[in-house]
């Protein structure tokens, strides 16, 4: 069980970096059927929005820019991280869902697969849970958020954490709408370094032999390969495509479901803080009715067939 611990090694890569790697080593898997592990040690201030939150409902970008707060985005599915002085983005890509633990499904994608990360936090810090949706506990204190998206069979999952600074987003950053979402269910996060004084890149390395030690399946550490970073945010209504307008928002257990919608057509742009790949919010805002097994954390299928019925009025 498990693989080779001697090639898994953290690197320190500028944040857009860092992001890509995620959709690279996706992009390879699903072509080539391996799985990968990487860790990135990555430096803010910045903001990583989910892949498809709406932007200015999150943030208050003038904000951000008079505090010199980089607003970027992930490939992945979910709500945004804080990156303080220093952070850790763990990237781990599987061929498909159980490549590394055979009894995961679809339905369990983040249950199954965020255990070896449970593992290495420990190791690294103190006693890590899963007690579902988007985000780990360490000490008892929500420390590392998390995001998955897949591309046919592959999956991605991206588990981020704060060293200095908790990935909780400053209040002051935020919009009112924001705020008004308890994203910690009354507990207060906390950055690792609160937790321990150990060295970060060891802690990453820690994290990383747990993945591998409890891997069922060929695990390879990220190859060198040129990386084009992911741009910055430019604007409230980013990801809405073009042509779309602002639709209604629905509250969902995990925060909000943003939609937009396409005058002439009436198509419905689904997005927002719910963890659930691009492929499924496509289908369902395409009226697809059979989707069968699919991941999605903090709502569900209902609720986005829901918002797709209020957008089209």
């Amino acid at each position: 069980m498990g693989s080779s611990n001697a090639a898994f090694e953290p690197a320190g890569r500028p944040l857009g970096e860092a992001l890509a790697l995620g959709e690279a080593l996706l992009a390879r898997s699903a072509a080539n059927g391996v799985s990968f592990l990487a860790a990135s040690l990555v430096r803010g201030p910045a903001v990583i929005l989910g892949a498809a939150q709406l932007a200015g409902r999150v943030l208050d970008l003038d904000a951000c820019r008079a505090d010199g707060v980089a607003v970027h985005r992930r490939v992945t599915a979910g709500t945004a991280a804080y990156v303080g002085e220093h952070a850790i983005l763990w990237t781990l890509v599987l061929r498909h869902v159980a490549a590394l633990f055979p009894d995961a499904t679809p339905r369990t994608l983040l249950n199954r697969n965020v255990r070896g990360f449970l593992e290495g936090l420990t190791r690294a810090v103190g006693l890590a849970h899963y007690f579902g949706r988007e985000w780990v506990s360490v000490q008892r204190r929500p420390a590392a958020l998390l995001g998955f998206e897949r591309r046919g069979a592959a999956v991605l999952v991206e588990v981020i954490a704060g060293v200095e600074a908790p990935v909780a987003i400053p209040q002051a950053l935020t919009t009112k709408q924001e705020r008004e979402v308890d994203r910690w269910r009354g507990k207060a996060p906390a950055g690792l370094c609160e937790m321990t004084e150990r060295d970060v890149a060891a802690i990453a390395r820690d994290v990383m032999l747990g993945v591998a030690g409890r891997a069922h399946g060929p695990l390879m550490p990220a190859p060198t390969m040129p990386l084009i970073a992911r741009s910055e945010v430019a604007g409230p209504d980013d990801p809405l495509p073009s042509g779309y307008a602002r639709g209604p928002a629905l509250r969902v257990p995990i925060g909000w479901i943003d939609t937009g919608i396409e005058p002439a057509s009436r198509q419905v742009w689904l997005g927002g803080d719910v963890l659930v790949p691009a492929d499924v919010r496509a289908a369902v805002a395409n009226g697809e009715p059979e989707l069968g097994e699919v991941p999605v954390e903090g709502a569900k299928l209902a609720d986005l067939r829901e918002a797709v019925r209020l957008a089209q009025g």
